[in-house]
């Protein structure tokens, strides 16, 4: 772990690793409090506070100065408040008591740092971790050789000066985020499939060698091998749609518009949301998060196989060829 990824751990990380530090500092365990309770002492607290702060500063490679009103724990907190609240930067800043310019400022740098953690937050795993992930995957229903599944969401954007391109079919701007999810909701990201590996993929994608997608209704409700396949692909897949909703019901910002002008802008606080979902799905938080992703990517019902139509017909009849192997395992289930 590099000092910038351990820097925003000691940011978000929960409330019980300060106390622990307090306890340290305090002389006192945490298993046998004095007799009569109290709150920690001031000294104690503050020292616990510049202790992390020390570590938080590696991320921004500088120390504020001694006259900042704003430490960068607060700079974190506006930001995690503005992702998680779904409101406004306005709306953030007011409840924090920081003007609405400096929040920007503040904002901006913050999703610049988790922009930079990405390399270490949203990666596949080594080829030594991969036959775990497999395996997980395969126990869920049965599904081989699978180490991830893939889907997309539309977030929502201001209607940009450059309009053409940004609307989606439901008629409003917005951009396509996509992503790759493991079994435990991990966002990840790669160009490389390893061979005899797949990815899991919905009716709307192609199927290819490296990405499988479930048969078309109409051959499945007629054929009870596809029809088991089917299920079995639907169970397995779902974890990248659980990720989505997640995501979005824990960072309410991406349920709304985004207020952000810029694509570069905008796709860092799509970033910002991954890398801390990733980190607090690590740190097991066991907080739970309810509601659906309203804005998947809706599949048509079927894709066509018109062999005029196929890129790269070999991979792309290699997928087949896949599927239907795959759905002869599910006959005698």
């Amino acid at each position: 772990m590099d000092d910038v990824t351990a820097a925003l751990l000691a940011v978000v990380v929960a409330a019980a690793s300060v106390s622990a530090v307090i306890a340290t500092v305090d002389m006192r365990g945490l298993r046998r409090p004095p007799k009569a309770p109290k709150t920690f002492n001031t000294r104690a607290f503050e020292t616990a506070l510049r202790t992390r702060e020390q570590v938080v500063h590696a991320a921004w490679g500088r120390e504020p100065g001694p006259n900042t009103k704003n430490p960068v724990i607060k700079r974190v907190a506006l930001t995690k408040l503005y992702l998680a609240k779904g409101g406004t930067i306005d709306q953030a800043a007011t409840a924090l008591g920081i003007s609405w310019p400096r929040s920007v400022v503040y904002i901006n740098e913050t999703l610049d740092v988790l922009s930079a953690m990405a390399k270490s937050m949203i990666f596949m795993p080594p080829a030594e971790e991969l036959a775990a992930v497999e395996d997980g995957f395969y126990a869920t229903a049965g599904f081989p050789d699978t180490i991830g599944a893939v889907d997309g969401t539309l977030v929502r954007i201001a209607r940009p000066h450059d309009f053409e391109g940004w609307y989606s079919r439901n008629n409003f701007p917005a951009v396509n985020a996509q992503a790759i999810v493991e079994l435990r909701g991990l966002f990840r990201i790669s160009s490389y499939v390893p061979p005899g590996k797949h990815l899991l993929a919905d009716a709307g994608y192609k199927i290819w060698g490296h990405m499988l997608t479930p048969f078309p209704e109409a051959d499945a409700m007629q054929d009870p091998r596809k029809r088991r396949y089917n299920k079995a692909h639907s169970r397995t897949r779902i974890v990248v749609e659980c990720a989505f909703g997640r995501l979005k019901n824990r960072f309410r910002v991406l349920l709304g518009k985004l207020e952000q002008k810029t694509s570069d802008r905008i796709c860092k606080v799509i970033l910002g949301c991954a890398v801390l979902h990733n980190m607090l799905t690590l740190m097991r938080d066991g907080l739970p998060i309810h509601g659906e992703d309203p804005l998947l990517q809706d599949a048509p019902a079927q894709v066509s196989e018109d062999p005029v139509e196929r890129e790269q017909a070999v991979c792309h009849q290699k997928g087949i060829a896949k599927r239907n192997g795959i759905a002869d395992i599910f006959v005698s289930s």
